[in-house]
């Protein structure tokens, strides 16, 4: 019999090593995709299930013939992807982040991870941006342990140098740290207007830093279409943002102009932080006012947050 003070059962335990590869939702669905294209991709089975439901509120109902019944715990299901190297792929895709004790069941998923063989863990997220959606999105990391931070390194991927992972796609990091085995978190850049849809380009780039990290082969060709259908409707998207009034150029950028323009640009500044739809608009005007420099820190300050 499992042991039930555990949240998760085990459906069997193999000897082989793995990497717990884990995405959670969060920006732009990004981190949740990669899990989808490599189970996909890899033909992943599934090996262990949680039975917890304490670990999540009850927020919801379902209804059948007018009939209502408790809804569903979200899915935490690992699965087993063989890449036929060293190490297979162990796949941790939640529908769903809890409102609360997320470190704690970070842990417990850790702990589950460990008895099939996990010796290392991957995280992915998403950074807002003001990215052209043509452009190719870029890939940082950051990592628990120098020497696998220098091995992603080495692989053209650059550290963070200063930021926050919101959610529990940063908190593995921690529970892997605990348990003592390398991690890192690999995040894609996302165009501030696409931060409510599913984003396949960064998606792409995360697999292809991944894949190169793991020295696996995966044919991402069949996203093509589907990008550039996403790079089609941003750019429609982005063209149809309402026009902002202009704020003037100084004569000498190095000088503030008036108390009252400067306020102007305290509310753009306002209104990025709390909708950054309008970022782009936002880092245009400081180009074209020669104030980017001026303004870089607090600028970028409105896109350190990941998720």
């Amino acid at each position: 019999m499992p042991n039930l003070d555990d949240p998760f059962i085990t459906v069997n335990n193999p000897n082989k090593q793995k990497w717990l590869v884990v995405g959670w939702p969060g920006i732009g669905g990004v981190a949740g995709q990669v899990i989808q294209k490599l189970d996909q991709g890899f033909g992943a089975e599934t090996i262990a299930y949680n039975i917890a439901e304490d670990a999540f509120e009850l927020d919801e109902i379902a209804i059948r013939n007018g009939v209502v019944f408790p809804g569903q715990s979200p899915k935490m299901v690992f699965r087993n992807a063989k890449l036929g190297s060293s190490h297979d792929l162990l796949l941790f895709q939640p529908t769903r982040q809890p409102d609360s004790g997320g470190l704690e069941l970070c842990r417990s998923v850790l702990r589950t991870a460990v008895t099939q063989g996990a010796t290392r863990v991957i995280t992915f997220a998403a950074q807002a941006s003001t990215l052209d959606p043509r452009e190719i999105p870029k890939v940082s990391y950051c990592c628990t342990d120098p020497e696998f931070g220098n091995t992603v390194k080495q692989k053209g991927v650059q550290p963070i140098q200063e930021g926050k992972i919101k959610g529990l796609n940063g908190l593995m990091l921690l529970a892997a740290q605990e348990q003592g085995l390398p991690a890192a978190c690999l995040v894609g850049e996302v165009p501030t207007l696409g931060l409510q849809m599913l984003n396949p380009k960064t998606t792409r780039v995360l697999l292809q830093a991944f894949l190169s990290l793991t020295a696996a082969n995966l044919d991402l060709s069949h996203m093509d279409a589907t990008i550039q259908v996403y790079e089609e409707y941003m750019l429609e998207l982005s063209s149809s943002v309402p026009e902002i009034p202009r704020l003037p150029v100084p004569e000498n950028p190095s000088h503030h102009f008036s108390s009252t323009d400067a306020a102007r640009l305290d509310a753009l500044f306002h209104e990025a932080g709390g909708d950054r739809q309008s970022a782009m608009f936002l880092k245009s005007e400081l180009d074209r006012m020669g104030l980017y420099e001026e303004f870089e820190d607090r600028f970028l300050d409105l896109f350190r947050d990941c998720s």
